[in-house]
């Protein structure tokens, strides 16, 4: 029983991490074709449509995530491992909630990005799915049997991911505040700049707790 328990998570949480790459996958498709759309002064690009698509994505991975924790619940797996599989788990989730922020900014605000914004914003984006898809099997190698060295190489080249984003972002920030706009315009797209990288900052946390969970495994 316990066994079944175990692989039954082990599938809830393939589930739930290919219903939140969906969701990355879809907003990035979405997000170069807004911008697009956008700086052409098509009107398009502001369709609700968007914003609709990607909520009913998210809140598929949310479904995924619930039925994650009630099997979590239910045992299945060590203590120390539900306690620390459920965190990582919320965050993971929380990859496609913001998803779902940056699409609704862009169309409910109306945004025109300028044109230095547009591509250092995509390779983000890019980076930040290569760093996801790491952290993804980072998580299904830790509720599975793993090795050691091989999990610690993968948190590296995470971090690795996340100090890239930090360059660009660091860049951007100060690009924006030498540009001739106002300080409302500053703070808007400084604000999504911040929205963007930070699924970045926020994987890389969750690597953070990974080691936490290693370490005390290892006590």
């Amino acid at each position: 029983m316990f066994f079944n328990k175990t692989n039954q998570i082990i599938s809830l949480l393939e589930a739930h991490t290919s219903a939140v790459l969906v969701c990355f996958d879809t907003y990035e498709d979405y997000f170069s074709e807004i911008v697009k759309l956008a700086s052409m002064g098509d009107n398009k690009a502001f369709s609700e449509d968007y914003t609709l698509k990607l909520k009913t994505l998210e809140n598929e991975a949310d479904n995924k995530r619930h039925e994650v924790i009630f099997e979590l619940l239910q045992g299945g797996l060590l203590v120390d491992n539900r306690k620390s599989t459920m965190r990582l788990v919320e965050g993971v989730d929380q990859i496609a909630d913001t998803t779902e922020d940056v699409v609704q900014m862009l169309v409910f605000e109306k945004l025109v990005l300028e044109d230095f914004l547009i591509e250092p914003l995509k390779v983000i984006n890019s980076i930040t799915r290569k760093q996801l898809n790491k952290f993804i099997e980072v998580l299904s190698k830790i509720v599975t049997k793993y090795e050691l060295q091989s999990v610690i190489n993968d948190m590296r080249e995470i971090e690795g991911f996340e100090s890239e984003v930090d360059r660009i972002e660091d860049d951007l920030i100060k690009k924006l505040y030498d540009r001739n706009i106002s300080l409302a315009e500053k703070l808007q797209y400084k604000q999504l700049i911040r929205l963007v990288s930070g699924m970045s900052d926020a994987i890389e946390d969750l690597s953070d707790e990974v080691e936490i969970i290693l370490a005390s495994r290892r006590i």
